[in-house]
Protein backbone atom coordinates (compact mmCIF):
# COMPACT_ATOMS: atom_id res chain seq x y z
CA UNK A 1 0.00 0.00 0.00
CA UNK A 2 2.49 2.56 0.50
CA UNK A 3 5.06 1.61 -2.36
CA UNK A 4 1.37 1.91 -4.34
CA UNK A 5 0.99 5.34 -2.61
CA UNK A 6 4.96 6.01 -3.29
CA UNK A 7 4.39 5.32 -7.00
CA UNK A 8 1.27 7.36 -7.58
CA UNK A 9 3.29 10.72 -5.74
CA UNK A 10 5.65 10.23 -7.88
CA UNK A 11 3.93 9.97 -11.16
CA UNK A 12 1.82 13.13 -9.80
CA UNK A 13 5.20 15.17 -9.27
CA UNK A 14 6.78 14.34 -13.03
CA UNK A 15 3.51 15.11 -14.26
CA UNK A 16 3.75 18.14 -12.56
CA UNK A 17 7.15 18.84 -13.54
CA UNK A 18 6.39 18.09 -16.83
CA UNK A 19 3.47 20.65 -17.28
CA UNK A 20 5.97 22.91 -15.41
CA UNK A 21 8.32 22.69 -18.14
CA UNK A 22 5.91 22.51 -20.69
CA UNK A 23 4.13 25.74 -19.92
CA UNK A 24 7.61 27.76 -19.21
CA UNK A 25 8.72 26.39 -22.72
CA UNK A 26 5.44 27.85 -24.69
CA UNK A 27 5.59 31.13 -22.60
CA UNK A 28 9.12 30.94 -23.77
CA UNK A 29 8.03 30.64 -27.73
CA UNK A 30 4.82 33.15 -26.81
CA UNK A 31 7.47 35.54 -25.10
CA UNK A 32 9.67 34.90 -28.50
CA UNK A 33 6.64 35.70 -30.98
CA UNK A 34 5.48 38.66 -29.07
CA UNK A 35 9.30 40.01 -28.88
CA UNK A 36 10.10 39.23 -32.64
CA UNK A 37 6.54 41.03 -33.83
CA UNK A 38 7.13 44.08 -30.99
CA UNK A 39 10.60 43.90 -32.51
CA UNK A 40 9.21 43.82 -36.23
CA UNK A 41 6.45 46.67 -35.46
CA UNK A 42 9.12 48.97 -33.46
CA UNK A 43 11.45 48.09 -36.80
CA UNK A 44 9.02 49.50 -39.06
CA UNK A 45 8.28 52.26 -37.02
CA UNK A 46 12.25 52.78 -36.85
CA UNK A 47 12.41 53.05 -40.54
CA UNK A 48 9.58 55.36 -41.11
CA UNK A 49 11.19 58.08 -38.54
CA UNK A 50 14.40 57.24 -40.54
CA UNK A 51 12.84 57.70 -44.18
CA UNK A 52 11.54 60.95 -42.44
CA UNK A 53 14.67 62.69 -40.53
CA UNK A 54 16.31 61.52 -44.15
CA UNK A 55 13.17 63.18 -46.28
CA UNK A 56 13.66 66.17 -43.47
CA UNK A 57 17.50 66.49 -44.03
CA UNK A 58 17.04 66.57 -47.69
CA UNK A 59 14.20 69.54 -47.59
CA UNK A 60 16.76 71.46 -45.40
CA UNK A 61 19.91 71.23 -47.73
CA UNK A 62 17.60 71.93 -50.49
CA UNK A 63 16.30 74.81 -48.64
CA UNK A 64 19.80 76.05 -48.18
CA UNK A 65 21.11 76.24 -51.61
CA UNK A 66 19.20 78.25 -54.44
CA UNK A 67 16.12 75.55 -55.70
CA UNK A 68 18.14 75.85 -59.56
CA UNK A 69 21.99 76.04 -59.64
CA UNK A 70 22.77 78.74 -62.17
CA UNK A 71 25.73 79.71 -64.92
CA UNK A 72 24.62 82.91 -66.76
CA UNK A 73 27.12 84.78 -69.36
CA UNK A 74 27.28 86.45 -72.56
CA UNK A 75 26.80 84.58 -75.33
CA UNK A 76 27.16 85.86 -78.99
CA UNK A 77 27.87 84.28 -82.27
CA UNK A 78 30.42 85.18 -84.55
CA UNK A 79 28.23 85.20 -87.71
CA UNK A 80 26.92 88.26 -86.84
CA UNK A 81 27.96 91.88 -86.90
CA UNK A 82 28.87 92.62 -83.77
CA UNK A 83 30.04 96.05 -81.49
CA UNK A 84 31.84 97.39 -78.96
CA UNK A 85 30.56 100.83 -77.38
CA UNK A 86 32.96 102.54 -74.67
CA UNK A 87 31.78 105.60 -72.78
CA UNK A 88 35.02 107.51 -73.67
CA UNK A 89 37.13 107.77 -76.69
CA UNK A 90 40.43 105.64 -76.82
CA UNK A 91 43.72 106.34 -75.59
CA UNK A 92 46.40 106.67 -77.18
CA UNK A 93 48.25 103.47 -76.47
CA UNK A 94 44.89 102.08 -76.94
CA UNK A 95 44.62 103.49 -80.49
CA UNK A 96 48.03 102.59 -81.82
CA UNK A 97 47.33 98.84 -80.15
CA UNK A 98 44.25 98.48 -82.39
CA UNK A 99 45.53 100.03 -85.40
CA UNK A 100 49.07 98.25 -85.27
CA UNK A 101 47.90 94.78 -85.74
CA UNK A 102 48.34 92.84 -88.32
CA UNK A 103 46.01 90.40 -88.00
CA UNK A 104 42.36 90.75 -87.50
CA UNK A 105 41.00 90.58 -83.63
CA UNK A 106 39.09 87.74 -82.66
CA UNK A 107 36.08 88.97 -80.30
CA UNK A 108 36.75 87.48 -77.18
CA UNK A 109 40.59 89.34 -77.63
CA UNK A 110 38.70 92.66 -78.25
CA UNK A 111 36.75 92.12 -75.31
CA UNK A 112 39.86 91.38 -73.35
CA UNK A 113 41.16 94.47 -74.68
CA UNK A 114 38.30 96.67 -73.76
CA UNK A 115 37.15 95.53 -70.68
CA UNK A 116 34.55 98.54 -70.06
CA UNK A 117 32.79 98.14 -73.66
CA UNK A 118 28.98 96.81 -73.61
CA UNK A 119 29.42 94.36 -76.71
CA UNK A 120 26.25 92.79 -78.62
CA UNK A 121 25.20 91.64 -81.54
CA UNK A 122 23.89 94.82 -84.14
CA UNK A 123 21.38 95.44 -86.38
CA UNK A 124 22.55 96.86 -90.03
CA UNK A 125 20.29 97.43 -92.71
CA UNK A 126 21.10 99.86 -95.47
CA UNK A 127 24.68 100.13 -93.52
CA UNK A 128 23.13 102.35 -90.65
CA UNK A 129 23.82 100.52 -87.38
CA UNK A 130 20.23 100.79 -85.53
CA UNK A 131 20.19 98.68 -82.90
CA UNK A 132 22.64 96.86 -79.79
CA UNK A 133 21.34 93.52 -79.06
CA UNK A 134 22.99 91.85 -75.56
CA UNK A 135 23.01 88.43 -75.79
CA UNK A 136 22.85 85.95 -72.22
CA UNK A 137 22.76 82.44 -72.00
CA UNK A 138 21.48 81.12 -68.69
CA UNK A 139 22.50 77.47 -67.98
CA UNK A 140 20.20 75.88 -65.16
CA UNK A 141 20.17 72.81 -63.39
CA UNK A 142 17.40 71.74 -60.25
CA UNK A 143 18.64 71.35 -57.10
CA UNK A 144 14.88 71.08 -55.09
CA UNK A 145 13.22 68.47 -53.34
CA UNK A 146 10.34 68.51 -56.14
CA UNK A 147 9.92 70.09 -59.64
CA UNK A 148 10.31 73.53 -59.63
CA UNK A 149 8.02 75.53 -61.98
CA UNK A 150 9.20 78.98 -63.54
CA UNK A 151 6.22 81.25 -63.21
CA UNK A 152 7.94 84.56 -64.89
CA UNK A 153 11.36 85.55 -66.59
CA UNK A 154 11.87 89.59 -65.92
CA UNK A 155 15.03 91.76 -66.40
CA UNK A 156 14.98 94.38 -63.47
CA UNK A 157 17.44 97.79 -64.24
CA UNK A 158 19.38 98.46 -61.17
CA UNK A 159 20.97 101.69 -63.26
CA UNK A 160 19.91 103.92 -66.72
CA UNK A 161 21.33 106.63 -67.79
CA UNK A 162 21.91 108.22 -71.24
CA UNK A 163 23.62 105.60 -73.98
CA UNK A 164 27.35 105.67 -74.01
CA UNK A 165 28.80 107.61 -76.92
CA UNK A 166 32.78 108.04 -76.50
CA UNK A 167 34.21 105.25 -79.09
CA UNK A 168 32.26 102.62 -81.60
CA UNK A 169 33.94 99.53 -82.76
CA UNK A 170 32.36 97.66 -85.58
CA UNK A 171 33.01 94.70 -87.08
CA UNK A 172 30.75 93.11 -90.13
CA UNK A 173 29.70 89.36 -90.93
CA UNK A 174 28.95 87.40 -94.13
CA UNK A 175 25.64 86.72 -92.76
CA UNK A 176 22.85 87.13 -90.13
CA UNK A 177 22.44 84.50 -87.49
CA UNK A 178 19.69 82.44 -86.56
CA UNK A 179 17.07 84.44 -84.34
CA UNK A 180 16.68 83.53 -80.68
CA UNK A 181 13.27 83.30 -79.06
CA UNK A 182 13.09 85.47 -76.00
CA UNK A 183 13.95 88.94 -75.71
CA UNK A 184 13.40 91.99 -73.28
CA UNK A 185 12.71 95.26 -74.13
CA UNK A 186 14.67 97.39 -71.12
CA UNK A 187 12.72 100.45 -71.72
CA UNK A 188 9.56 98.91 -70.50
CA UNK A 189 8.63 99.49 -67.43
CA UNK A 190 7.95 95.98 -66.10
CA UNK A 191 10.16 94.10 -68.59
CA UNK A 192 9.23 90.59 -68.94
CA UNK A 193 10.57 88.19 -71.34
CA UNK A 194 8.59 88.12 -74.34
CA UNK A 195 8.49 86.24 -77.63
CA UNK A 196 10.36 87.52 -80.11
CA UNK A 197 8.65 87.81 -84.16
CA UNK A 198 11.10 86.40 -86.07
CA UNK A 199 9.91 88.14 -89.64
CA UNK A 200 10.78 91.48 -88.05
CA UNK A 201 12.07 91.07 -84.49
CA UNK A 202 9.44 92.23 -82.64
CA UNK A 203 8.25 91.31 -79.04
CA UNK A 204 4.98 89.98 -78.39
CA UNK A 205 3.13 88.00 -76.16
CA UNK A 206 5.01 86.86 -72.68
CA UNK A 207 7.42 83.65 -73.19
CA UNK A 208 6.09 82.03 -70.32
CA UNK A 209 2.04 82.38 -71.77
CA UNK A 210 3.04 80.21 -74.21
CA UNK A 211 5.81 78.01 -73.24
CA UNK A 212 5.97 75.67 -69.46
CA UNK A 213 8.99 75.85 -68.16
CA UNK A 214 9.91 73.22 -65.47
CA UNK A 215 12.81 71.90 -63.66
CA UNK A 216 12.87 68.04 -61.91
CA UNK A 217 15.91 67.74 -59.40
CA UNK A 218 18.88 67.20 -61.51
CA UNK A 219 17.14 68.03 -64.68
CA UNK A 220 19.43 70.74 -66.71
CA UNK A 221 17.66 73.52 -68.99
CA UNK A 222 19.27 76.45 -71.12
CA UNK A 223 17.39 79.57 -71.67
CA UNK A 224 18.81 82.03 -74.52
CA UNK A 225 17.23 85.40 -74.17
CA UNK A 226 18.68 88.83 -75.80
CA UNK A 227 18.13 92.46 -74.53
CA UNK A 228 17.88 95.77 -76.19
CA UNK A 229 17.36 99.43 -75.08
CA UNK A 230 17.01 102.07 -77.67
CA UNK A 231 17.26 104.96 -75.41
CA UNK A 232 19.69 104.31 -72.39
CA UNK A 233 22.47 102.82 -70.43
CA UNK A 234 21.79 99.47 -68.69
CA UNK A 235 22.67 98.07 -66.01
CA UNK A 236 20.20 95.40 -65.33
CA UNK A 237 19.79 91.46 -63.86
CA UNK A 238 17.32 88.42 -64.68
CA UNK A 239 14.86 87.36 -61.94
CA UNK A 240 13.37 84.48 -62.41
CA UNK A 241 10.01 84.27 -60.48
CA UNK A 242 9.39 80.36 -59.12
CA UNK A 243 6.41 78.09 -58.00
CA UNK A 244 8.63 75.16 -55.65
CA UNK A 245 5.18 73.10 -55.19
CA UNK A 246 3.08 76.16 -53.43
CA UNK A 247 5.97 78.24 -52.23
CA UNK A 248 6.99 81.28 -54.44
CA UNK A 249 10.54 82.83 -54.83
CA UNK A 250 12.73 85.04 -56.68
CA UNK A 251 16.12 83.91 -57.57
CA UNK A 252 18.53 86.55 -59.21
CA UNK A 253 20.64 85.85 -62.05
CA UNK A 254 24.06 88.01 -63.40
CA UNK A 255 27.12 87.59 -64.48
CA UNK A 256 28.87 86.67 -61.76
CA UNK A 257 27.74 89.01 -59.11
CA UNK A 258 27.96 91.89 -61.49
CA UNK A 259 24.90 93.11 -63.60
CA UNK A 260 24.78 92.50 -67.24
CA UNK A 261 25.14 95.98 -68.97
CA UNK A 262 23.44 96.83 -72.34
CA UNK A 263 23.31 100.36 -74.26
CA UNK A 264 21.67 102.12 -76.91
CA UNK A 265 22.89 103.61 -80.05
CA UNK A 266 24.08 106.86 -79.46
CA UNK A 267 23.46 109.51 -82.29
CA UNK A 268 26.99 110.45 -82.47
CA UNK A 269 30.60 108.97 -81.40
CA UNK A 270 33.34 110.79 -80.75
CA UNK A 271 35.39 108.00 -82.39
CA UNK A 272 34.59 105.36 -84.55
CA UNK A 273 36.46 102.34 -85.57
CA UNK A 274 35.91 99.41 -88.34
CA UNK A 275 37.11 96.38 -88.90
CA UNK A 276 37.87 94.83 -92.49
CA UNK A 277 38.76 91.10 -92.93
CA UNK A 278 41.87 91.81 -95.27
CA UNK A 279 43.24 95.45 -93.77
CA UNK A 280 42.50 95.04 -89.84
CA UNK A 281 41.04 98.23 -88.03
CA UNK A 282 40.45 101.41 -89.85
CA UNK A 283 39.97 104.95 -88.16
CA UNK A 284 36.88 106.58 -89.30
CA UNK A 285 36.42 109.58 -87.32
CA UNK A 286 33.90 111.06 -85.06
CA UNK A 287 30.65 110.80 -86.40
CA UNK A 288 26.97 108.93 -86.59
CA UNK A 289 26.91 104.68 -86.22
CA UNK A 290 27.03 104.21 -89.58
CA UNK A 291 28.88 101.24 -91.51
CA UNK A 292 31.85 102.19 -93.97
CA UNK A 293 33.10 99.42 -96.21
Amino acid sequence: MDEQSDTAADRSSRRKLLLAAGGAAASAVIGTVIGAVANRITSSEQAVRDDRAVEQAKRTEAQRKPPIAVNAYYYNRSDEPAAWILPAPLTGDQRRGLLTRRHQFIDEEVTRAFPDAVYGAVDVPDSRLTRVLTRIRISTVGQWTGPVFVRQIRARVLKRSAPMSGTLLFRGSQGDGEPLEIGFNLDEPDSIARVINPKNDTLGAAYVDRHTLTLSPGEPLTIDVQAYTDRSYCEWVVELELDLQGENRVQVVDDHGRPFRSTGLAPRYQDRYFVHFTNGWTADGAGPPVWRL
